[in-house]
């Protein structure tokens, strides 16, 4: 009787094991993994370092370049580096995952002081808590880089030759990771343009990929909400992947309206009554660059 009561514990216990495992199993599998950091096809897509000579207003917009890139964890930084490459500032960690993550998603950086200039109300996915200093506006470097600073993920520089730096950066983003010759011009703080990303999806060289925007920039956040500098411009109603196409009232949202003729509660039904002649003749009356 006691060897048998003993076989008979022993098979007790070995099936609570048995039961356990498989529901340690079972739970593993359901369980969804935890995200790696994931945000190394990114780039620089707009800076601008002052809103009509307020250098506190400054803002940063980066662009995925493929999906899946909104993982940051505490793994990223933007930093920015005097004329000389040297004496960098942090100036954001990007410490939080965010929820927009298809290609061409937006991320947005700005200062506090940036929401005076925006209409409406900017409301950006992270915060400069150090703004780009007004020495470094003649000729600098902006890298979006690892927490580390060991992978320079993507750079922008700016200043011609007076910037005599460093203007590699890691190959993921450019085929030969050399991210110069530095944009000519210094980084735009006097008015509402910023220097906006011109090229396809890799970077070849700075002072080809980049240009002044065509009139007031306008900035988009993650959530694909967008926000302009200067007077409003609602007339410019066509964007794609929250990219604004051209920052102009023209023939792209001409067909963007034609195509959403009747629909409500879309970009270009400015009166809010469903697309139809009023819409219509209101983006005629303000063709052109948006001011």
């Amino acid at each position: 009787m006691k060897d048998s009561g003993l076989r008979v514990l022993a098979g007790m216990s070995v099936s609570l094991i048995a039961t356990e495992l498989n529901m340690a199993v079972a739970a593993a599998v359901a369980a969804p993994p935890a995200a790696p950091p994931a945000f190394h096809f990114m780039q620089i897509d707009q800076v601008i370092g002052g809103v009509n000579g307020d250098t506190t207003a400054q803002a940063i917009q980066l662009r995925m370049r493929f999906q899946f890139q909104c993982f940051f964890g505490n793994g990223a930084r933007l930093r920015v580096h005097d004329a000389a490459g040297a004496n960098p500032i942090i100036l954001a960690q990007l410490d939080q995952d965010l929820p927009g993550c298809a290609t061409g998603d937006p991320v947005l950086i700005a200062t506090a002081a940036f929401a005076s200039h925006t209409v409406p109300v900017v409301v950006p996915d992270f915060v400069i808590d150090t703004p780009i200093p007004e020495s470094y506006f003649a000729a600098g470097s902006l890298t979006f880089e690892d927490a580390a600073g060991t992978q320079v993920y993507w750079r922008l520089s700016w200043g011609g030759d007076g910037y005599t730096g460093d203007t590699s950066g890691a190959i993921v983003n450019d085929d030969d990771g050399e991210f110069g010759p530095p944009w000519p011009g210094p980084l735009p703080a006097d008015g509402l343009q910023a220097l906006q990303f011109q090229g396809g999806t890799e970077s070849t060289a700075n002072v080809d990929d980049y240009a002044l925007t065509p009139g007031a920039a306008v900035f988009t956040n993650n959530a694909c909400e967008r926000f302009r500098l200067g007077d409003p411009c609602p007339w410019d109603c066509a964007f794609v992947a929250c990219q604004d196409i051209d920052n102009e009232v023209g023939i792209v949202d001409f067909l963007i309206l034609l195509a959403s003729w009747g629909e409500t509660d879309l970009a270009c039904d400015f009166d809010g009554g469903g697309i139809g002649i009023t819409d219509l003749l209101e983006l005629l009356a303000h063709w052109g660059p948006c001011r």
